[in-house]
């Protein structure tokens, strides 16, 4: 079994479109998959998508704490890069692209989506 973490536009759920910002999506969708199955789904708010600073290092938190271990996403910020290091959470390349939550996960489920180092995703390497 495993938890996988999308961010997600508006109230988000399977037929919601991928936010391409971690730290700032509405929500996360998260999925519980078990033998290759969808056994749940889940959506939480993004509490910090209103943050001064900071929004994806507890963006970060948000999702660790909610039970995922995996995050599929297009691109992270700097210090949302090392959170997710720091709290183990495996990284997975989403394509830049509208596409809805289902399909992109529907690509996870078929070996499409690949497993990438977080800080291989940072959008600007020099932000902070």
């Amino acid at each position: 079994m495993e938890i996988i973490a999308i961010p997600s536009y508006r109230e988000g759920g399977l037929n919601e479109i991928v936010h391409p910002k971690f730290g700032r999506c509405d929500s996360f969708t998260l999925i519980t998959v078990d033998n290759n199955e969808i056994t749940q789904v889940r959506v939480i708010e993004n509490s910090a998508a209103d943050e001064t600073r900071s929004a994806g290092t507890i963006a970060s938190k948000i999702v660790k704490n909610n039970g995922a271990e995996k995050l599929i996403v297009t691109k992270l910020g700097p210090n949302a890069s090392m959170a997710l290091n720091s709290l183990n959470i495996k990284t997975f390349q989403a394509p830049e692209k509208k596409i809805l939550v289902k399909d992109l996960l529907d690509l996870y489920l078929k070996g499409k989506v690949k497993m990438i180092p977080s800080e291989d995703l940072i959008f600007d390497k020099g932000l902070q």
